[in-house]
């Protein structure tokens, strides 16, 4: 019997390396608005978090200029996303292995869900998921927390026996909220100090990993942050 039978993945740092058509289109839609994105800025650490918050909150672009934004972005990343994106080491073993072994996979992402659905489509990923949850394309749905409820409403999907899978704190908080076994993967745009400070119940190092952790051969030996339950 499966401990874990619904599967939630966060996608960018998680299951694709993104990081490439991330910056190219969050600079183009700053030179949209004539300012420009430092060569030296580190937007991976910016990356799950969303896009209405980066804009005003790290480039002090708000209301009207901020939507402008966002739309540039995403008109942007809509034709640069598959160039610039990579599917990480050993994800589609993963996804093998969990699905031949019963698992329902959802995709639980800030991106919205068509840019998110379009994203795994082109990379070869869609076949492996039942659904994606992502944020609303009007902000309401941002905070991923939200996103992960919207995902277990819309799949109908019992968060006692699901489990989140992310690189970031935000996937650990969120997880915690609706009462999901958290896993934090260390692969990500997350450093490592922040997810172990937001205590998953357990960290891997490699998406091989997952399926020895989440399948029943397999039992967690010990948590990143309190016991296995």
């Amino acid at each position: 019997m499966l401990r874990y039978p619904c599967v939630l993945f966060d996608l960018d740092g998680t299951l694709v390396d993104s990081s490439g058509a991330i910056r190219a289109s969050l600079a183009y839609a700053l030179e949209q608005g004539g300012l420009r994105l430092p060569d030296d800025r580190p937007v991976e650490r910016l990356i799950g978090t969303p896009l209405l918050d980066i804009f005003r909150d790290e480039f002090g672009v708000t209301g009207a200029a901020a939507e402008q934004a966002i739309a540039d972005y995403r008109r942007h990343y809509d034709a640069e996303a598959r160039s610039g994106t990579r599917v990480y080491d050993q994800v589609e073993d993963c996804l093998d292995a969990l699905r031949g072994a019963g698992c329902t996979l959802v995709v639980a992402t800030v991106k919205p869900s068509p840019i998110a659905a379009k994203v795994l489509s082109e990379m070869g990923l869609d076949r492996y998921f039942s659904g994606v949850a992502g944020s609303s394309m009007d902000h309401a749905r941002r905070d991923k927390a939200d996103i992960i409820r919207h995902a277990l409403q819309e799949y109908g999907l019992d968060a006692a026996h699901s489990v989140m899978v992310g690189d970031r704190a935000q996937d650990i908080r969120g997880a915690r909220s609706n009462r999901l076994y958290a896993v934090g993967v260390t692969w990500g745009f997350g450093l490592a100090e922040e997810l172990v400070a937001a205590a998953p119940d357990h960290l891997v190092g490699s998406c091989g990993e997952l399926p020895g952790l989440l399948l029943p051969q397999a039992r967690p030996a010990a948590a990143a942050g309190r016991p296995a339950n």
